[in-house]
């Protein structure tokens, strides 16, 4: 009872005005707001599953984006989980890779050893490089031709180093032995949509260079000012709850927009007290993805769940 008095008593020295009527029909965030013309889908994030997204990257010929998510880091394999969403923000699929040294090269997944097509056709099986030279057995010269030869007719190219590539645990002795003694890098050349791995030494040093892009990174919309109307997310009303360290602790009622529809949406904040001129800060976790080709909006939040915002009247996503 003392602890119900207590609390009620702080409560009721918040130096604050009572929350507005109209803010009580603001949706918590992963409620799955909707209204009849917006509706706020989430498509992937479980709260108990936490993890690193990073931000979402699009194809600007397809306008398909990636989603990569680094769900976990062992001793034995990084967990990284990729998804797939096409130009209306449906989640196509997702793609499970367990394994180390994973990076993109343009649409591909690729790994030393092996690569993934899965973003450009589904496949999600694992594809082999072509080998070349893996008998070593070209000479100085013949190897920079064809180093040439390939790298000329190449879209893409990335360089493993031998230290890489042979230089750790689970290399057995034989491929050790073979290629770690001998110094022996692979290069890897996209060709007419495969992939060739040629094997060499000091292929570092060879004329071109690496031909490595990657997908276009879509930028996070800057939220630092959130209590500043924009037209396409803001706080529209903080309401104070428990007093922090040099903030506010609260609720915060967001005006998320598309167009001229606006979803009303609550979520947890704090609120830094503003000092002198300056405006409130806000800290949150939000992040608001969009550009000129996407046709709605990405929005993550602190427990890396995925939201897209999109038209009510789509009924399958």
């Amino acid at each position: 009872m003392l602890t119900h008095i207590l609390h009620f008593a702080f409560r009721n020295t918040i130096d604050q005005a009572a929350l507005p009527v109209q803010y009580a029909a603001y949706l918590p965030l992963d409620s799955g707001a909707k209204t009849a013309k917006l509706e706020l889908k989430l498509l992937f994030g479980d709260p108990m599953d936490r993890k690193k997204l990073f931000p979402p990257l699009i194809d600007l010929k397809t306008r398909m984006i990636m989603l990569h998510a680094l769900k976990e880091q062992t001793n034995f394999s990084d967990v990284n989980v990729y998804y797939r969403l096409d130009s209306n923000g449906n989640l196509m699929d997702s793609l499970r890779v367990e394994d180390y040294d994973i990076s993109l090269n343009r649409e591909y997944i690729i790994h030393p050893d092996y690569y993934y097509s899965w973003f450009l056709d589904g496949n999600p099986e694992k594809q082999e490089y072509l080998p070349v030279n893996e008998d070593l057995k070209l000479g100085n010269k013949a190897l920079q031709q064809r180093y040439e030869a390939l790298h000329k007719k190449a879209a893409l190219v990335q360089f493993f180093g031998y230290r890489m590539l042979w230089g750790k645990n689970g290399v057995t002795e034989g491929v050790r032995r073979r290629f770690y003694d001998t110094k022996t890098d692979k290069v890897i050349f996209l060709i007419q949509n495969k992939w060739y791995a040629l094997f060499g030494k000091d292929l570092e040093g060879m004329p071109g260079g690496e031909k490595k892009t990657t997908l276009d990174s879509i930028k996070a919309f800057k939220l630092d000012q959130l209590g500043k109307p924009n037209p396409y997310l803001y706080v529209a009303n903080f309401h104070k709850e428990r007093k922090g360290y040099q903030e506010w602790i609260g609720t915060a009622y967001l005006n998320l927009m598309m167009g001229k529809d606006t979803l009303k949406l609550s979520t947890g904040m704090t609120v830094k007290e503003s000092e002198g001129q300056n405006p409130l800060n806000y800290l949150h976790q939000l992040q608001y993805f969009r550009d000129k080709t996407m046709s709605f909006p990405i929005i993550i939040n602190e427990d890396y769940q995925c939201y897209v915002l999109r038209p009510g009247s789509i009924n399958k996503l």
